[in-house]
């Protein structure tokens, strides 16, 4: 790593930028090796970081044993909203796949899936990377990237409780099973008893900063005027939908 101006900050802050998201695999990898000239990458048996760490290692290991202690307290090693933002447009954009997409979102998720203790930006993209995208992956399409790209976007104005369930809408069985529930809960087939119930079976987590009951729901006071009022659940979904 004995490159004139490149030396470990460089190297340091640009791995920084792929663990926030705001560079790609590829982009990193291709950052890399320009500067490192290491083995060339293969996808699905070299990670970027592990490159770094490698080339860390050879040349510089006093930088190496600091990286590896910053890398396990650091508080900047988690995707930012924009950071997430650009993964997703270079994942419809065709320059990433997603597999390499996936890998980056649920990298914490190595530890079995504790959570991070609050270093991703908002407790929504954090619900976002380590349980939705592993529970639904297999469910979600271009659609349905294309629609989160958004909400993700704005989620730092947004409640996790209003969050979860715009996530869910996006999803065709989800909503049905929404609509379904909520049709009941109008004509008043359905209690706030059993309200609770199905938001904690649906939506709930054991980690601490994932609990979901009906206390966490935003809509429980228009769900209850459109009970009063006889509207249409249609109505109410479309109110839930951000």
């Amino acid at each position: 790593m004995n490159i004139p101006g490149k030396e470990y900050p460089f190297f340091h802050d640009m791995i920084i930028r792929w663990f926030q998201g705001t560079l790609t695999t590829r982009e990193l990898i291709t950052h890399l090796e320009e500067e490192l000239e290491p083995e060339p990458y293969e996808a699905g048996f070299t990670d970027p970081v592990s490159l770094f760490e490698t080339a860390l290692e050879n040349h510089q290991s006093d930088y190496f044993f600091e990286w590896q202690d910053y890398k396990q307290y650091a508080r900047d090693t988690a995707p930012t909203v924009s950071g997430l933002v650009h993964q997703l447009e270079e994942l419809l954009a065709g320059r990433q796949p997603l597999n390499e997409f996936m890998e980056w979102a649920t990298w914490h998720n190595m530890d079995g899936g504790e959570t991070t203790g609050g270093v991703f930006e908002n407790t929504n993209i954090e619900y976002f990377c380590l349980i939705f995208l592993p529970l639904h992956y297999q469910q979600l399409d271009t659609a349905f990237y294309e629609k989160a790209g958004s909400i993700i976007a704005r989620s730092n104005d947004i409640t996790y409780g209003a969050f979860v369930i715009a996530l869910h809408l996006l999803l065709e069985k989800e909503y049905k099973s929404l609509y379904y529930f909520l049709t009941d809960y109008i004509e008043g087939h359905k209690t706030d008893a059993e309200l609770n119930q199905y938001l904690e079976k649906k939506f709930n987590h054991k980690l601490p900063a994932f609990r979901y009951n009906i206390h966490t729901f935003p809509y429980l006071n228009e769900l209850h005027a459109a009970r009063e009022n006889k509207n249409s659940t249609a109505a109410f979904m479309q109110l839930m939908t951000l």
